[in-house]
């Protein structure tokens, strides 16, 4: 079937797929811009309505973010002075590179993190998400222990939530009981299936990826410094009020002369740092401090490179992001002046380890500057903003819930979810797999259960904020015409089929030709991820039913979009390893080796798994044809299809 004579159902849905996992990346990717901020139009720049630079940013912002009880009451000064400034303040500090480090950062790690989430939620919002012919059966029942039954459950699940009643239905029966097996099977098992997506989210994210015990380290840090016993000893107080105004003194009043003072009238300074601001800036300076202690070690070691060498790599972290683009494009950094020696294989690893190390130290310099010492501080008046707004919403939760309780919850997830995570050096081998995170998880999804049904039984007001907010978020995914499923289960790109066929309809015949066939070897890499992912489902499931199962932590990409992920990441440009070398990818073994480093060098417990217990790759094809041709135009159309204008209610909303 062919949905208007140049793209097949299939090659259309692998056209979308192509087009909206790039320009997803590329805003990401561009936030770090100021120019994209500028340009990015409401709510950080009312005045500009037209036109985008970040059309599906914006788009999913308008659509589920703006929306959001609380958030929806705050003025427009919290996103033109407090969001927009802080965002141009970060752009500013000209954060590092991953190609300049060689090596896959944090702040990557998360940002391809957060485009392969969100443009598949992208996707669902601009083609809708298909509508099965015949409606699922409300009485179906599944079987947890079958990987098959437990996907048929998500898309029953979804298509009852967005084309039927299923939403309402489980927010009352949630307001009835906090036991999940009173509720309807296909909740049951979609949630078993959602919680073996998130486990293994969790696996690939603290295991399986270089940067993942960096992460569970800072988490582990933050997490030590985080005063819960203060914490939960204000939030059992009664008087709602003076516990929001106990919350707000212990997090965001700062510790200066001006406080002391102000007790007895004087007035309050904006200087020093609250305690939210003492945990960021005591988390990034101890690493500051250890990255010091390396570069000085390195310094001394007698393949070094040169002094001169030494201080051109070090000015390099502090040039301007104009300088540094220059260098990056045109020559290395170790050929100016009297640097210009050439470097032994030791030695040049050396200064590749040097620059990064310089890097790191400047990025922690500059973040602990924007986000402790700036003024005026945007950190802390962003946050008594959105305690403004939400203090309805926190008196509401203190009166439903014992809120004390919920954070001890949370505690303890945390300390279990560290104790999993973090893997003793001492024990190599002993890697947790993704069964281990399901556990983790079922372990402490009760208390999450005992807080959802308190909140709706106890807080009636509540509940009916969060439930219009749902219901109208839920409609954001229904087609506007309906596309039957072709014989492959693909229902073309959705509402946004005739946009597609009409930027391909506008091709050359021979353009058109080689569009098709790069579609054609992308059509068949997404119709092997589905097995694929059901596969690593399976594997999960059964594993812990089968001894010996569960041991190749490899088997982990429960879910398309981990498969996305882990794309984005090896196709990471990096620099040369050897002098004059090609640049590397986030796939090369010298990237991950540099990656999978602990702040103080040494190497992490956590070693390859042997090739026989791998998965083979999936490997993306190349699209640059489709890219070239096509994403301009598809960016373009988004920027005109993706108007704002206010609805009746006085909302914004986006429409054709």
């Amino acid at each position: 079937m062919s949905t208007n004579g140049y793209l097949s159902p299939i090659q259309a849905h692998a056209l979308f797929d192509v087009l909206t996992s790039h320009v997803t990346l590329q805003e990401i990717e561009d936030l770090k811009n100021s120019e994209a901020i500028a340009t990015f139009g409401p709510p950080l720049q009312p005045e500009l309505t037209d036109e985008s630079s970040s059309p599906i940013l914006r788009l999913l912002l308008q659509s589920f973010i703006l929306d959001l009880p609380g958030l929806r009451d705050v003025s427009p000064h919290f996103w033109t002075d407090h969001i927009r400034q802080l965002g141009i303040a970060l752009d500013d500090s000209n954060l590092s590179e991953s190609y300049d480090k060689g090596s896959i950062g944090i702040r990557r790690t998360l940002s391809t993190a957060v485009a392969s989430i969100v443009e598949a939620v992208a996707r669902g919002r601009l083609g809708g998400y298909p509508k099965q012919a015949e409606p699922p059966k409300e009485d179906a029942n599944y079987n947890p222990t079958k990987p098959d039954d437990l996907a048929r459950a998500w898309d029953d699940f979804l298509q009852r939530i967005i084309y039927g009643d299923l939403l309402d239905k489980m927010f009352v029966k949630a307001a009835e009981t906090d036991k999940l097996s009173d509720h309807e099977p296909v909740v049951q098992a979609a949630h078993q299936y959602a919680l073996i997506i998130l486990a293994s989210l969790l696996h690939h994210n603290l295991i399986v990826l270089p940067r993942g015990q960096s992460m569970v380290s800072l988490l582990n840090r933050v997490h030590r410094l985080t005063p819960y016993f203060l914490i939960k000893q204000t939030l059992k107080v009664g008087n709602a009020a003076t516990m929001l105004n106990g919350m707000v003194q212990l997090l965001l009043a700062k510790m200066n002369l001006s406080t002391i003072t102000s007790w007895f009238g004087g007035q309050m300074s904006d200087s020093g740092m609250n305690l939210l601001q003492q945990i960021i800036s005591q988390v990034l300076s101890a690493e500051i401090s250890e990255l010091r202690k390396r570069s000085k070690t390195m310094e001394q070691l007698s393949d070094a490179p040169t002094k001169p060498q030494m201080d051109l790599l070090k000015n390099y972290a502090s040039q301007p992001a104009e300088e540094q683009h220059q260098i990056r494009t045109k020559s290395p950094i170790l050929t100016q002046n009297s640097a210009k020696i050439s470097l032994s294989e030791s030695s040049h690893k050396l200064a590749l380890d040097y620059v990064a190390i310089q890097l790191a130290i400047r990025d922690r310099e500059k973040l602990i500057e924007v986000f402790c010492h700036r003024q005026p501080d945007l950190t802390t008046t962003s946050i008594r903003e959105l305690v403004r707004v939400y203090d309805p919403i926190i008196r509401a939760l203190h009166n439903a819930v014992d809120l004390a309780s919920g954070v001890s919850d949370a505690q303890a997830f945390v300390d279990d979810l560290i104790k999993l995570s973090l893997i003793d050096k001492s024990k190599v081998g002993k890697i947790p797999t993704v069964q281990d995170f399901v556990r983790l998880l079922q372990t402490h999804q009760g208390s999450s259960h005992v807080f959802i049904h308190q909140v709706l039984k106890n807080g009636k007001e509540l509940s009916q904020w969060y439930h219009e907010y749902a219901c109208q978020a839920i409609q954001q995914y229904k087609q506007e015409n309906n596309f039957p499923l072709s014989a492959s289960h693909v229902a073309a790109a959705g509402d946004l089929t005739a946009l597609l066929e009409e930027l391909v309809s506008e091709l050359s015949e021979g353009e058109r030709c080689m569009v098709v066939g790069e579609l054609n070897f992308h059509a068949a890499c997404l119709q092997n991820l589905a097995p694929e992912s059901r596969r690593s489902v399976r594997l999960i499931v059964e594993a812990p039913l089968t001894p010996g199962r569960g041991n190749s932590w490899a088997d982990d990409k429960a879910g398309i979009f981990l498969h996305k992920w882990q794309h984005f990441i090896d196709e990471t440009k990096i620099t040369p390893g050897p002098e004059d070398g090609p640049p590397r990818t986030g796939k090369s073994d010298s990237v991950k080796d540099a990656t999978a480093a602990e702040i103080d060098g040494s190497k992490p417990a956590v070693s390859a798994p042997e090739p026989s217990t791998m998965k083979r790759p999936v490997i993306f094809p190349n699209v640059s044809k489709v890219l070239c041709l096509l994403a301009p135009g598809f960016k373009d159309a988004l920027r005109r299809r993706v108007n704002v204008k206010k609805r009746e209610s006085g909302s914004e909303a986006i429409t054709e």
